[in-house]
């Protein structure tokens, strides 16, 4: 009886031990998944924050040339003015919704998770406003062109132009536009598979 108590505690002691290393194995495979995810999410989050600052650049070079354009082709002053306003408007929107600590990102993942989809919000806001914006700027632009008193030729190849140059921009801007969010929506896919 003895030996048979002595045999079950020794089975038992062994599936203790084999369990205590199963949890270890499960805990480190749990921390390096963590970390991965964390690298991740932080690698896509620095792939979003350079689309942005190329975007800003762009916007920074189209201040100067605004200046330029309507300067030489004698725009109205209340029209260049408020192109730049605009442009430098979308620029400090842009940095303000995507603005985030890359190197703190992922410590919590609720917190990231809820940054994610608040930037992926303001992101579509941005898109709903803008893009009404740019239509009426556009039209305004093609109107102080043909009233601006410059040869009518010119002032017609100066409204293609400018249509043609929207119609690349937007193009270009959506693209962007859907890139960043399924930059986000795969950030938070990651989350979630995470806290399955």
């Amino acid at each position: 009886m003895n030996e048979i108590n002595n045999i079950e505690n020794f089975e038992l002691d062994a599936m203790r031990q084999q369990l205590n290393e199963l949890k270890e194995r499960i805990d480190r495979t749990t921390t390096l998944n963590e970390k991965l995810l964390h690298e991740s999410i932080k690698g896509k989050m620095r792939g979003v924050h350079k689309r942005i600052i190329k975007v800003c650049l762009m916007g920074l070079v189209g201040i100067p040339a605004w200046i330029f354009i309507g300067y030489f082709y004698h725009l109205p002053w209340y029209f260049t003015t408020f192109t730049m306003v605009m442009l430098l408007s979308f620029i400090i929107a842009d940095y303000f919704i995507n603005r985030m600590n890359i190197d703190t990102m992922g410590n919590d993942m609720a917190e990231t998770a809820r940054q994610l989809v608040k930037m992926k919000r303001m992101r579509l806001r941005q898109e709903l406003i803008g893009i009404p914006v740019l239509v009426m700027w556009l039209a305004w632009f093609m109107w102080e062109v043909m009233h601006s008193g410059i040869d009518h030729d010119l002032a017609m190849g100066m409204c293609v132009g400018g249509g043609i140059g929207a119609c690349i921009g937007a193009c270009i801007g959506i693209n962007i536009f859907l890139g960043l969010q399924h930059s986000n929506d795969e950030m938070l896919r990651q989350i979630e598979e995470l806290g399955k």
